[in-house]
Parts: C-alpha cells; sequence; structure tokens
C-alpha cells in the first residue's frame, strides 16, 4: 500500500494585491501541502496561503491545474510514501 506525501490545497481569496505577485493563483489551480494536515489554512509547499483539504490527495485529483512549482517539489520528494 502507497500513501501520498501531499495533500491539496486552493488559493485563499486575495481581497488586495497578492504579496507573492503568483502568476496563476486562480481558484482552478491545486497546490501540494505537506502532511500531516488538517482541514484549513496550510502553506503549500511553494509558500503560497492556501485551504488544505486532508481528504483531497495530491496524487489522486486528477485532471486538476496543478501550480509549477508545488509538482516539482513533489515530484522531486517522490510524492508518495512506499
Amino acid at each position: 500500500m502507497t500513501a501520498s506525501l501531499f495533500v491539496t490545497g486552493t488559493p485563499v481569496a486575495w481581497t488586495g494585491r497578492d504579496p507573492r505577485n503568483a502568476e496563476a493563483s486562480g481558484p482552478d489551480l491545486v497546490h501540494a501541502v505537506s502532511k500531516p494536515v488538517v482541514d484549513g489554512l496550510d502553506s503549500s509547499v511553494c509558500g503560497l496561503l492556501v485551504t488544505a483539504s486532508a481528504g483531497r490527495d495530491w496524487s489522486t485529483d486528477p485532471g486538476a491545474a496543478r501550480c509549477a512549482e508545488c509538482a516539482r517539489i513533489a515530484d522531486h520528494a517522490g510524492g508518495v510514501a512506499r
């Protein structure tokens, strides 16, 4: 059995200017959040504040547009614990 090291998070809506000037921080882009995590606000592996969902596994969330930096880090870390 394998378990993912990451869950999926969606960007928090900003009421002002995005402090990181993220190129693609829209609601359709998902980010990786390192486990362990609980549902709520957390920091993604790329450093963006996101709403994390412990039930949404990074490795089994098909079709979602992924943050390039999060994907790079998650892939380098193996993404899955064996």
